[in-house]
């Protein structure tokens, strides 16, 4: 999967010249966290409610709730943004788990997508997190079967004759090892909902961990 697969297209951005306290409605109207921020069309930086918080208005403790709104009307975007020299983007050709990898790698909650100069978008961890749950097939109805099987070469074929026999028709897969290279645990997910005959056929010769259905 790609970012341009799970990216929000033309996201809501902000002018650098705007207020502090128009980017903070925003956020709040439209229930978001951060904000590109453009300039003459261009992405000049980004815009978080943790950094109005801790930029903004830190420190402004003392200050009345009038003197506070004064500042906040008063104080443009550009002066508490990630200016785009220290922003982390990515383009919206590459991988998901490119994306996944260098947010972690940053600790971040969010990248601009950047195509030749020009945002086309903006993926978050929540777009991770549903894509993740898509991949794994887990809102899918159905059945999610999770089989324990000797890790070794043809094993995933093996599974499939079961399935082929129960007419069975693999929706997702997945696998997951936990520091042993003798067994793996196959996630797959079904639309089959009577599993009787399938747990029974796949115990024979494997073991089925558990059954999830939805």
């Amino acid at each position: 999967m790609y970012v341009k697969n799970e990216m929000t297209k033309n996201p809501i951005t902000i002018e650098a010249s705007d207020t502090i306290s128009k980017a903070a409605d925003l956020m709040s109207e439209n229930n978001l966290h951060r904000l590109p921020v453009m300039k003459q069309g261009k992405l000049v930086g980004l815009v978080t409610k943790g950094l109005i918080t801790s930029k903004g208005v830190g420190g402004a403790t003392s200050l009345s709730v009038f003197e506070l709104n004064y500042l906040l009307n008063r104080t443009s975007v550009d002066t508490v943004m990630i200016k785009l020299k220290d922003l982390v983007s990515i383009s919206s050709d590459k991988l998901l788990e490119e994306a996944a990898s260098v947010m972690l790698a940053h600790d971040i909650g969010c990248l601009p997508v950047v195509d030749n100069g020009e945002l086309v978008g903006i993926l978050t961890q929540n777009d991770l997190f549903r894509a993740f749950l898509g991949i794994l097939g887990y809102n899918r109805k159905g059945s999610r079967i999770d089989v324990r099987v000797p890790d070794t070469l043809g094993i995933l074929g093996e599974v499939s004759k079961v399935f082929v026999k129960n007419n069975a028709n693999i929706k997702n897969f997945t696998v997951y090892r936990e520091n042993n290279d003798q067994t793996a645990d196959l996630i797959l997910q079904t639309d089959l909902t009577d599993t009787d005959e399938l747990e029974k056929d796949l115990n024979a010769s494997f073991h089925v961990n558990s059954i999830l259905k939805r």
